[in-house]
C-alpha cells in the first residue's frame, strides 16, 4: 500500500502535464510578442529611413537649385505679331447626324 502510495506521489500526474502546457503557451505567447515588437520596430526604422531619404533629396534638389541659378524662363511675346487663330471645329452636317440618331435609335429598340 505504501509502495502505490509513493508511485502515485512521484509520477507525473494532469496537473504536472497542465502546468508543463501553460508554461509552453506562456512561452509561445511571449515570443510572438516580441516578434510583433520586433516587427513594429523595423517597420518605424524603415519610415524614419524614409523621411530622412526624402529630406536629403529635397535639400539636394534645393540646392542644386539655388547654386545653378536654375529659374523659369517666361515666353517673350512679340507684340507684333498676329493674334492666334480660333480653333477649327470638325463639321458634320445635320443630315448625317439625323440619320446616326435614326440609326441608333432604331437599334437601341430593335431588342431581342
Amino acid at each position: 500500500m505504501r509502495a502505490l502510495l509513493l508511485i502515485a506521489i512521484l509520477a507525473p500526474g494532469p496537473v504536472v502535464a497542465q502546468d508543463l502546457r501553460a508554461l509552453n503557451m506562456a512561452a509561445d505567447a511571449q515570443a510572438a510578442d516580441q516578434a510583433d515588437a520586433a516587427r513594429r520596430r523595423e517597420v518605424e526604422l524603415t519610415n524614419q529611413l524614409s523621411v530622412l531619404d526624402a529630406r536629403l533629396a529635397s535639400e539636394r534638389a534645393l540646392s542644386a537649385s539655388q547654386a545653378g541659378g536654375l529659374s523659369p524662363r517666361l515666353p517673350v511675346l512679340d507684340p507684333k505679331a498676329p493674334p492666334a487663330s480660333a480653333p477649327t471645329y470638325v463639321q458634320i452636317p445635320d443630315a448625317a447626324l439625323a440619320a446616326s440618331n435614326a440609326r441608333i435609335r432604331a437599334a437601341s429598340e430593335n431588342r431581342r
